[in-house]
């Protein structure tokens, strides 16, 4: 019997269809945990971002944390997050140690960079930053996501077109989706 085990399990890894592509990805998001050094300074601090929201920035959620050491240094609640390609703005509101912080974020191939400003700014007040503070990533990582937004038009969903999106069943499906204005969520979307 143990020599046939591993035989069977081979067998369907074998005999077994490949499971299907990957969908096109649904929220906006950055997710990351490492440590940045502070360009101008030298200051070390290890942070933990997990911020989502829908394609066009709606209804953002997460965290985001820095720690010096062991020790809690500043976070917060996301208020706002924008994407665009490979950059994220985020805005976290840190509950009284100074109000909104704006973080922004580039997930690059040759090293990521984040840039946090404590701008006197409205928390869903996700635009560039002007005057920030310059950090690099020493270790850990940083990913960000753009979402392709949903469709705004019937004429978007048609001729193949719901195929883009990566979340409709069929164009019937993404009709529905405009002609309802997103209240009649995508079949194919993850909840």
């Amino acid at each position: 019997m143990r020599r046939i085990l591993p035989l069977f399990v081979a067998g369907l890894v074998c005999c077994c269809p490949a499971a299907a592509g990957a969908q096109a990805g649904t929220q906006d998001s950055v997710t990351g945990v490492g440590v940045a050094l502070r360009l101008d300074n030298g200051f070390v601090a290890g942070f933990d971002i997990s911020a989502s929201s829908g394609p066009s920035g709606e209804n953002p959620t997460g965290n985001v944390q820095f720690t010096q050491g062991r020790f809690p240094y500043f976070g917060g609640s996301v208020t706002c997050l924008a994407v665009s390609g490979k950059v994220a703005t985020v805005n976290l509101d840190t509950d009284g140690f100074a109000g909104i912080v704006t973080l922004e974020v580039t997930d690059s191939p040759t090293g990521d960079l984040m840039r946090v400003a404590m701008a006197n700014r409205s928390p869903g007040d996700c635009s560039a930053l002007g005057v920030a503070i310059d950090l690099r990533v020493t270790s850990g990582d940083l990913t960000v996501v753009d979402a392709q937004p949903f469709p705004s038009s019937k004429d978007q969903c048609k001729n193949g077109g719901w195929r883009t999106f990566g979340v409709f069943k069929n164009q019937g499906d993404c009709v529905s989706f405009v002609a309802t204005a997103g209240t009649n969520p995508p079949a194919n979307q993850p909840r």
